[in-house]
């Protein structure tokens, strides 16, 4: 199997290159710098936004994990011709998230005139930056999607990715909480603690990705992990940080009054907007009936855990600080 990986370097590409070489598979990465591709790979130096260079009949599939426009996707595969095609997309894409459990079949709008021209305005070097598109990047994706179809016919695999964590976190919503409970000490956590959670090991969506690529499974598929609490999640990461932890549960208005954003300063908790209510409950049977599994939510602490106890020298990029949750209490 011959399988080329764009985006082959980071928290997500990296975990498919990694289980691709594992499996033994002739792996090729494409990547702007040349650089973190493991050594049983094959390096593509190459910039998508310049012209490819003629790769048609070299790979059995393609699988890609950064792209956030359609000029993106068309050029790639004017690049590698007709092979089965895995898009990472996103849960995003769905324009009303006020229902638990919806599937693929909702209601998922195109990027508009102005969300195009937005991305065209980004510098080249930051297009692949998918938090720069801000509100548009859930239409642009759904363009990516649209435009993939055409590009790939049935030959196409849309991955429409949730929350992904694990050890080489880049994204640290969930470490925050991991490294936070391994802190001990009383924690300031937002009510309600029965409030959905849903996430995903990167390793088992790497191994769905792949498993697409390989078995040419063409669809449209949700795919994070099953619903839990927020409460169940907690409990599982004192449990295996194996130190002392308080949860001290709050009104979610306090931590707004006191002026703390959630998802971003309180990591895994939702806006208070219906229309993104249930962006953490959506249903996933499709993807388990074509073969997506899970390890446990233990492992992937355990896992995480142990990876993060050897940076706690580099701070986190969100989540509240210990003077900060003192304000809270204190508001």
């Amino acid at each position: 199997m011959r399988v080329l990986i764009v985006g082959g370097t980071g928290f997500l590409g990296g975990a498919v290159t990694r289980a691709a070489v594992t499996a033994g598979y002739s792996v090729t990465v494409m990547t702007r710098s040349g650089e973190g591709v493991p050594p049983e790979a094959e390096t593509l130096v190459a910039d998508r936004f310049d012209p490819l260079p003629d790769l048609r009949g070299k790979f059995d599939a393609v699988i890609d994990t950064c792209g956030y426009t359609p000029d993106m996707v068309a050029s790639l595969a004017q690049a590698v011709g007709p092979v089965h095609y895995v898009f990472v997309s996103s849960i995003s894409v769905y324009t009303d998230k006020s229902r638990p459990g919806i599937d693929e079949t909702e209601i998922a709008q195109p990027a508009t005139d102005d969300d195009l021209a937005l991305a065209a305005k980004l510098p080249r070097q930051d297009r692949c930056r998918g938090e720069l598109y801000g509100p548009a990047y859930g239409p642009l994706k759904r363009s990516c999607e649209e435009q993939a179809a055409v590009e790939f016919a049935d030959q196409t695999s849309l991955i429409r990715l949730g929350l992904i964590v694990g050890p080489e976190d880049n994204i640290e919503r969930f470490t925050w909480w991991v490294r936070r409970c391994d802190e001990g000490g009383t924690i300031t956590v937002p009510a309600p603690l029965e409030r959905s959670i849903q996430l995903i090991d990167v390793r088992d969506a790497a191994a769905f990705l792949l498993l697409c690529a390989t078995k040419q499974i063409a669809g449209t598929f949700n795919v994070t992990g099953e619903v839990i609490t927020l409460g169940e999640m907690l409990a599982a990461v004192i449990e295996e940080t194996d130190v002392p932890a308080i949860p001290e549960v709050l009104p979610l208005k306090q931590f707004l009054d006191a002026g703390y954003q959630p998802w971003t300063d309180l990591p895994l908790i939702l806006p208070d907007d219906p229309t993104v209510a249930h962006m953490l409950n959506v249903s996933i049977d499709g993807a388990k009936g074509a073969g997506l599994t899970f390890r446990s939510l233990k492992q992937t602490v355990r896992d995480t855990l142990e990876w993060d106890r050897t940076r706690r020298d580099i701070p986190l990029g969100c989540g509240l600080s210990r003077d900060d949750e003192d304000r809270v209490r204190n508001f």
